[in-house]
């Protein structure tokens, strides 16, 4: 799941460009490279990742809020929104990618199917 592969068969990528292309990490191949497994299931499916998005984004903003109150002694509320907001900024890519993998993994309903050896 870390590496954005294919819940059924594992080898295929999900997204066809790296996460660190900042032009064209939003873009999903429509069916897995490997197996053919249409990977959004159904039209919309992936509105329900906004969910999964928001929790990625709360706990991000309470990680690095508590990093900046413990390591560098409670800095004022400005320097709190400027670190959140640039930090929320960079992991974009990582947030919008996981939470599609994520919920695909968890609510696609797709099983591992392990690639038969003959």
């Amino acid at each position: 799941m870390l590496e954005g592969k294919c819940p059924q068969c594992r080898i295929g990528d999900m997204f066809s460009y790296p996460a660190s292309n900042f032009r064209r990490f939003n873009v999903m191949n429509m069916t897995c490279p490997h197996c053919g497994l249409r990977l959004e299931p159904e039209p919309g499916f992936y509105q329900g990742a906004m969910y999964v998005s928001y929790g990625f984004t709360i706990a991000c903003m309470i990680i690095v809020s508590l990093i900046l109150y413990f390591f560098f002694g409670h800095p004022s509320e400005w320097v709190y929104i400027g670190v959140v907001v640039a930090a929320m900024l960079l992991l974009v890519p990582l947030n919008y990618r996981y939470s599609r993998i994520l919920f695909l993994y968890l609510f696609g309903g797709v099983r591992y199917k392990p690639p038969q050896s003959n």
